[in-house]
């Protein structure tokens, strides 16, 4: 399986340490994490809507392909975690508290969860701290830019 994300050049390794300066719906801040998404598309989304504005884009920005081999066990999040109100902001307790026990018990390496943006896409949330993120491969790195048409004031 392939996925995808785009970030900083100091942030493509697959080290999470970008999860350490600040929290996530998914983790509390101080846990090593790596967010990625199924397709490039909705990684670029992810990153549009998590900046407070198209200025705060930075200019040094990867779009990192990671291959998950095959035989590796991706874990669901249970609907019990989806509760009413899940993809808010501020994020649940229910979201952070079962992705930080996610991370901390290290018995999977991949969570599936859905996007907030595109709810029939999925991110996948990998472990940097599981002894299987030794097996996945950055397959490329390519500098990316957002089309400047996307971040046009149509107001």
């Amino acid at each position: 399986m392939f996925v995808y994300r785009i970030a900083k050049r100091e942030h493509a390794a697959l080290d999470g340490l970008g999860g350490m300066y600040g929290p996530g719906r998914w983790h509390e801040k101080g846990n090593l994490v790596i967010y990625t998404s199924e397709h490039a598309s909705l990684a670029a989304w992810e990153k549009i809507v998590h900046v407070s504005s198209f200025e705060n884009l930075p200019d040094n920005l990867l779009l990192v392909k990671i291959e998950i081999p095959e035989g590796i066990e991706i874990q669901s999040v249970p609907e019990k975690v989806l509760v009413e109100g899940w993809g808010r902001f501020p994020f649940t307790n229910e979201t952070v508290n079962y992705g930080t026990s996610f991370l901390r018990k290290k018995e999977h390496l991949a969570l599936k969860v859905p996007s907030v943006i595109i709810p029939d896409e999925y991110n996948i949330i990998l472990n940097p701290l599981h002894a299987d993120i030794k097996s996945c491969n950055i397959i490329s790195t390519a500098r990316f830019i957002f089309d400047m048409r996307v971040l046009k004031d149509h107001s």
